[in-house]
């Protein structure tokens, strides 16, 4: 991290100190006529060091540690260390840079203790002394504390997955020093400040960003900073000096080499390593890493990144899920309610996973009732925290506390008319079109069947009973939403605009304008289309909607629309999204488009609409041709498609009603991200979109020649060597000839982030 400060440019050099206690059985060294290291021990290191790809050594050397640790003698602390590793490579990503940490050397010793806090009172703990640890320095290769949080996390991960640590939570096993200074740029610092003993990852975190801080202040003001070891103070946020240092450079542990001990062959372990069938219950190279089993839940089972990063962050939840996967249940539904309702049971009950009733096989069939609609999500949820308080099984449960869903509408509608007659205010209310006293009419139904209701079912008779229906406008800007100022330019306006162009609508359509967002057409960006998406969702899983209109902008309509269809073209209520290329106050344009899609999402039941100039227009290869009352077209399609049973994204929608704006919001910029659409044309040179293939753009949209042809020549301006380049890193190419093609890839790639094969359908 570069700072600059009145002329002044300081960069940050950061190295960690990682000791890993790897064994609570086991000494790290034996004791005889001379110390002989422990051959399990260095097998279990030595297979961490292949997945580092660590250099091994194969001889080494018994070498004890020059400065004094004090610790008691009753301990058998040798004070022995050996290194047996050096040259690794830890690769992190942060903000999507791909960052490769070096490994200096990584050591077998013995655990020195650690620092323990207790009721405001540090000492030392010297419960593990003496027993097997490793040692694993980086070199300074760290600018930021997030930087070195996430190496702490991936390192966790790795020794979680490989299985080299006993049944202790790996984190209250690794302890850390960081070693911090800054140097003008580009000079290396001369200097180096010890922060000590962090035992939490966000310790480090904290801690030495406060130390980069505190370092630049002393700097920027003509002062010099002292080389010191600093505690982190988590109260006060703020390292405090602890004690001097005498040497400050990153070679600043020495030892001393014990000549009368025999250096250690490694040789043998290493054949030994090499020749064993290395599998995922014993611990090796071979074992899948968190990074390979993330991408693999993605492509195997649909997940978007961010939820098989979760999932995959813990290799016990990984298992679980996909044990419960092979018993049957739904792998996105699985991992949303692990996210979600499994992991907020064992963290208020401080229980793993593992030690949880929930199985993976009793989830599972939760998972699958819930799916064939035999019981809803509060049932669901009512029948984890069941069986994680006292285990069972899921059927038996149900049928012992008779939790049998209620869908009859034989047994719920003299339930509902009793309800009604009884709270004719409320009833009152809603006939005006007062979407509140629903859901208080719903609780209290499902308090009289103790719950067991289902609640969709209700809200659906209620409607059906009162002759009431809803149609829900969400403003998401353009022109349709906005005015126009005095100098002729079209301004963002808010729901204020529709709900003045609704006033004089059929008086049996009830309404309700939601505001989402401020702004022109040409401003959306991805965490637009997340929270757009949310609300559909809600609206939908709220049971209170009719129908749900889109007031949006026209220049980019044509993105929004498909992805609507790819995600909610078979969900239960229809959505019509409409436009205009003038304000309400320019013409009666918006006003016509508006009046016209909400009757359309009064009369229609499912599906996704554009209601633009009085015509129904697919989402789907959907063109906008000009600013205009009829600026909208369906190219290459004879009959209109407004549903998909089929569609990638539907199951995503249907998995799931509680759709979660930040995973939405990731997964679309993810998209964004790794996306590029470019046209060819005689200047375009190869080698700078090669670039962006390396950077990480993995599906590449070209608009070829008209008659649908590009330069293949050797040379400068060829699609030779980015076609090339592409296959090696297998980033797909979609090519096509004009512009109108660009709409239906979009969408692919938005389905293909997400993990379905998404096909065209409508082929340009």
């Amino acid at each position: 991290m570069k700072k600059r400060k009145e002329g002044i440019m300081f960069q940050s050099h950061i190295y960690l100190e990682v000791r890993i206690l790897i064994s609570t059985q086991r000494k790290a060294f034996i004791l005889g006529e001379q110390p002989v290291l422990d051959i399990e021990v260095c097998k279990k290191v030595c297979s961490l060091l292949k997945s580092f790809d660590c250099s091994f050594l194969k001889t080494v050397h018994y070498e004890r540690l020059k400065s004094n640790l004090n610790v008691p003698e009753s301990t058998g602390f040798l004070g022995l260390s050996v290194k047996v590793g050096e040259n690794g490579i830890i690769p992190i990503e942060f903000h999507r840079r791909q960052k490769l940490i070096k490994i200096e050397e990584v050591r077998i010793e013995e655990d020195a203790g650690r620092l323990a806090h207790s009721n405001n009172v540090t000492k030392m703990d010297y419960t593990w002394a003496g027993y097997a640890s490793v040692c694993i320095k980086t070199a300074a290769d760290f600018e930021l504390g997030e930087e070195a949080e996430l190496f702490l996390n991936e390192l966790r991960r790795r020794i979680q997955y490989m299985r080299l640590t006993e049944n202790i939570p790996i984190e209250t096993l690794i302890r850390c020093n960081a070693f911090v200074a800054l140097a003008r740029y580009p000079k290396k610092p001369d200097y180096y400040v010890k922060l000590h003993n962090l035992n939490s990852f966000n310790f480090v975190r904290k801690a030495v960003n406060a130390e980069i801080d505190r370092q630049e202040s002393i700097l920027s003001s003509g002062g010099t900073v002292i080389s010191e070891r600093r505690l982190w103070n988590e109260r006060q946020n703020l390292t405090e000096s602890y004690k001097s240092r005498l040497s400050d450079s990153p070679e600043n542990r020495q030892f001393e080499l014990l000549g009368n001990v025999k250096p250690f062959d490694m040789t043998k372990v290493l054949l030994e390593l090499s020749q064993e069938d290395l599998t995922d219950s014993s611990f090796g190279s071979k074992v899948e890493q968190p990074a390979e089993r993330c991408k693999r839940l993605c492509n195997q089972y649909g997940l978007v990144k961010v939820r098989a990063d979760f999932i995959c962050d813990d290799k016990e939840r990984a298992d679980f899920f996909e044990k419960a996967v092979s018993f049957g249940a739904d792998p996105i539904m699985a991992e949303h309610w692990i996210s979600s309702e499994l992991m907020k049971l064992l963290k208020r009950t401080g229980t793993s996973i593992s030690q949880s009733s929930v199985t993976a096989e009793r989830f599972a069939r939760v998972m699958v009732l819930l799916k064939a609609g035999e019981i809803h999500s509060s049932i669901a949820k009512q029948l984890l925290q069941y069986l994680h308080e006292k285990g069972g099984e899921p059927d038996e449960i149900l049928l012992v506390n008779n939790w049998k869903q209620i869908t009859s509408k034989k047994v719920l509608l003299p339930l509902i008319q009793k309800t009604i007659s009884e709270n004719p205010r409320e009833t009152e209310k809603l006939r005006k079109g007062e979407m509140a006293p629903l859901e208080f009419l719903t609780g209290l139904i499902m308090k009289e069947t103790n719950g067991l209701a289902s609640p969709l079912v209700v809200k659906n008779l209620l409607k059906k009973e009162l002759n009431i229906s809803i149609v829900y406008v969400i403003s998401m800007g353009g022109s349709i939403c906005g005015c126009c100022t005095k100098d002729g330019a079209v301004a963002a306006a808010d729901g204020r605009v529709l709900k003045t162009m609704l006033q004089d609508i059929d008086s049996s359509i009830h309404y309700q304008v939601v505001q989402k967002v401020r702004m022109l057409s040409e401003e959306i960006e991805p965490a637009d289309w997340a929270a757009l998406i949310a609300e559909i969702a809600s609206l939908i899983g709220t049971g209170t909607a009719t129908g749900i209109v889109v007031a949006h902008g026209t220049d980019t309509l044509s993105y929004t629309a498909p992805l609507l269809f790819w995600l909610f073209s078979n969900a239960e209520v229809p959505i019509v999204v409409t436009a205009s290329s003038k304000t309400s106050d320019e013409s009666s344009e918006a006003k016509e488009n508006l009046h016209f899609a909400v009757e359309t999402a009064c009369k229609e039941k499912q599906g996704v609409f554009v209601a633009f100039g009085g015509k129904l227009l697919s989402p789907v290869n959907l063109k906008f041709e000009r600013p205009s009352p009829d600026g909208f077209s369906n190219w290459n399609m004879k009959n209109p498609i407004y549903t998909c049973e089929a569609a990638p994204l539907s199951g995503l929608f249907n998995s799931f009603l509680d759709a979660d704006e930040f995973v939405m919001r990731q997964v679309l910029r993810e998209a964004a991200n790794r996306m590029l659409v470019c046209r060819v044309y005689p200047g375009l040179r190869a080698e700078s979109y090669v670039k962006l293939i390396e950077s990480g753009i993995s599906y590449i949209f070209l608009e070829l020649y008209e008659t649908g042809t590009a330069s293949m020549r050797n040379g400068d301006y060829s699609l030779k060597p980015l076609l090339t380049k592409g296959r090696k890193k297998a980033a797909p190419f979609f090519a096509h000839r004009n512009s109108k093609a660009c709409l239906i890839f979009q969408v692919i790639q938005q389905a293909a982030v997400c993990g379905a094969k998404a096909q065209c359908q409508w082929d340009a």
